[in-house]
């Protein structure tokens, strides 16, 4: 049997029309089959750029899988992916690597889309470190230990890579592409920039060559992470593994000290190998030295991957701690609420529309300074462009229920409510049905309106905001909610909001009403359960 063979159904369902700018939510319940395997798709995961990731599970054996979906249109794009599928196959077998099951294709001539189709079927894990990092440090730095145990697992990875032959370079290493499993263990992932290309510039070098080269490193690595030599190739000094080893300085200094040496990628500051460690820093000294012998402008200089495995483990040794033991210290901190350690959003402080001239001392810090342009941005987890929004706005019928993505993680619907009313609204429960099915444990809703129901048909994750009807919020009601809607964002990339206020019971086709509309920039649904889109692109 061939790597890649057909998904055979991959895009079959009832109502399934085609077109590469259909919801991605429109394959959540759609059965796979992806060799000898059934999956079905339970729940977008992730999503960027041509890739989209789902949660799927064997239909025989019950277990979960990470699968993703690739689309192109192009050749080289093609052999790109072809290229990351043959790394994880190779790489696979590895604690410290994302676990690699299978693949499949389906050419552009049989896709809906009018695209090439890949799949990659891998374990799937708990989610991305970097989110339970978030969650330890809100309520204390992590300890030397667990940082230690942390960036091992990292570097053993990378060097279970740099042992190959050829050695494959991963080229993209950073701390978003580190996955923590189920059992605790570090994993690393994504490979689409993997090579086991090496260059040596030289004074024969044209500057088409040099340009060439730099385009491609432009297409395979992210700004702040990129060496010294990749961004002077005029310094001529080799472009090798060692460009993995700069990125681990980079990740252990975060890790430690919870910003990056090089804010922005700032070039200078690269090519030049300026960063601080901090002078009042005592708890993590004993991994300075090693960010310094990492964050080398020469690689030559810079320590081999075998190198620093061995210094660490002569850290651990002393420490009298296991580096190859799992995390679980990360686990047991963000334990709790649902299936995923997220905790439910606190309930907003009910704000009247009439409170007059909003006071920023008020209404929670740091408001002021997001107007100015702060680091912390509300939709900084969303991961939606304004085009992209205006491609995935969709709706979705069981029966009369009316419910629209804006996002792949904000969502509009009707009021839901009980008993005769329910008739010509959203009915609470099939709304319960729907949210429980598609997004269990990770799913939040917001009640804009003054009128509430029991907030435990969904859970007790329900939030009253208690909003005028037809009177835009003030701004500081406003701030109070879309502060609490990224808090629970960011606990966890699953989680969504839900958002609704009151329909007029005279108008059921009043699905989201202006409230909603302009303080949102979501559309409104027809009549029809269709929606109508809205000018997504005027969003912040």
């Amino acid at each position: 049997m061939s790597l890649f063979q057909s998904a055979l159904d991959f895009l079959a369902g009832p109502g399934s029309s085609g077109g590469a700018s259909r919801d991605q939510n429109d394959f959540v319940g759609q059965v796979v089959e992806l060799g000898d395997m059934k999956l079905r798709i339970k729940r977008v995961i992730a999503e960027g750029g041509f890739a989209f990731v789902y949660e799927a599970q064997d239909m025989s054996s019950g277990k979960d899988y990470a699968l993703k979906r690739l689309l192109s249109n192009e050749e080289e794009k093609n052999k790109e992916i072809i290229q990351e599928v043959c790394f994880m196959k190779k790489l696979s077998g590895h604690p410290n690597m994302v676990q690699f099951s299978s693949a499949a294709s389906i050419s552009k001539e049989e896709s809906d889309t009018g695209q090439a189709e890949f799949l990659i079927l891998t374990e799937l894990c708990k989610g991305q470190l970097v989110d339970f990092i978030k969650r330890v440090e809100q309520r204390a730095p992590m300890s030397c230990d667990t940082v230690l145990k942390i960036f091992y697992q990292a570097c053993r990875a990378v060097q279970h890579m740099h042992k190959q032959k050829p050695p494959v370079i991963h080229r993209d290493l950073k701390i978003e592409n580190l996955l923590i499993s189920n059992q605790g263990t570090i994993k690393l992932c994504d490979f689409g920039s993997s090579t086991t290309v090496s260059h040596y510039p030289d004074y024969s070098w044209s500057a088409q060559k040099r340009s060439m080269v730099e385009d491609e490193i432009t297409r395979n690595t992210t700004p702040a992470y990129r060496t010294p030599e990749m961004i002077d190739l005029y310094s001529n000094f080799p472009i090798n593994e060692k460009q993995d080893i700069w990125a681990l300085g980079c990740i252990l200094y975060l890790l430690c000290f919870k910003q990056h040496p090089f804010e922005d990628g700032a070039k200078l500051q690269i090519v030049n190998g300026k960063y601080s460690i901090p002078q009042n820093d005592v708890k993590y000294t004993v991994f300075h030295d090693l960010i310094r012998s990492m964050l080398k402008v020469n690689p030559d200089e810079r320590l081999s991957i075998t190198e620093l495995v061995n210094q660490l483990q002569e850290i651990a040794a002393a420490r009298n701690v296991n580096p190859k033991s799992p995390v679980t210290e990360l686990l047991e901190q963000n334990g709790g609420f649902g299936n995923n350690g997220a905790q439910p959003p606190m309930q907003i402080q009910s704000v009247h529309n009439n409170a007059g001239v909003y006071d920023p001392d008020q209404a929670g810090s740091g408001f002021l300074d997001l107007l100015r342009g702060g680091t912390e941005r509300f939709l900084t987890n969303i991961k939606d462009t304004s085009s992209k929004v205006i491609q995935s706005v969709a709706s979705y019928a069981k029966g009369d229920l009316d419910i629209s993505y804006i996002t792949s993680r904000i969502a509009v619907m009707s009021f839901p409510a009980e008993g005769v009313e329910s008739a010509i609204k959203n009915n609470i429960e099939d709304v319960r049905l729907f949210l429980d099915s598609r997004h269990a444990g990770h799913y939040a809703v917001y009640n804009l309106s003054r009128r509430s129901y029991r907030p435990s048909r969904f859970h007790n994750r329900v939030s009253e905001c208690n909003w005028q009807v037809r009177r835009a919020p003030n701004l500081r009601s406003l701030y109070s909610v879309c502060k609490n809607m990224h808090l629970w964002l960011k606990q966890d990339q699953r989680n969504i909001c839900i958002v609704h206020c009151l329909v007029r019971p005279a108008d059921s086709a009043y699905s989201a009403d202006t409230q909603t509309s302009l303080s949102l920039g979501t559309s409104s649904s027809s009549p029809g359960g269709s929606p109508r889109r809205s000018q997504a692109s005027r969003e912040t």
